[in-house]
């Protein structure tokens, strides 16, 4: 624990610190400092699946995984993958929102 100069008692987390840090204690830099890997964007896509999958119930998988996927493709050149997950999901749900109901069965 370290003391800040407004007399907060604060974690010591290991983080890059630029050379301000060390006199703006309310300024670390918390950036990322790699490209996610492989698996973490694998984990991404399956947690937008799912939060796609809750907030839009009605909608079959197989569309969730087509809109999903045409989300994601749609930041395949972006340099910073780091928030990709996050607009994808953002995209995928106005999307789906935009996307007319589906016809009822009949005869149910």
């Amino acid at each position: 624990m370290t003391e800040t100069p407004y007399g907060i008692k604060q974690l010591s987390l290991p983080v890059r610190q630029s050379a301000t840090t060390e006199r703006d204690w309310h300024c670390l830099d918390t950036r990322p400092t790699a490209r996610p890997t492989s698996a973490a964007e694998r984990r991404g896509r399956e947690d937008m699946q799912g939060r796609l999958a809750r907030a839009f119930p009605d909608t079959p998988l197989a569309v969730l995984a087509a809109v999903t996927a045409e989300a994601l493709d749609f930041f395949s050149s972006a340099r910073i993958r780091h928030y990709v997950p996050v607009l994808a999901f953002k995209r995928a749900s106005q999307r789906l929102a935009q996307r007319p109901p589906e016809p009822e069965a009949e005869g149910a």
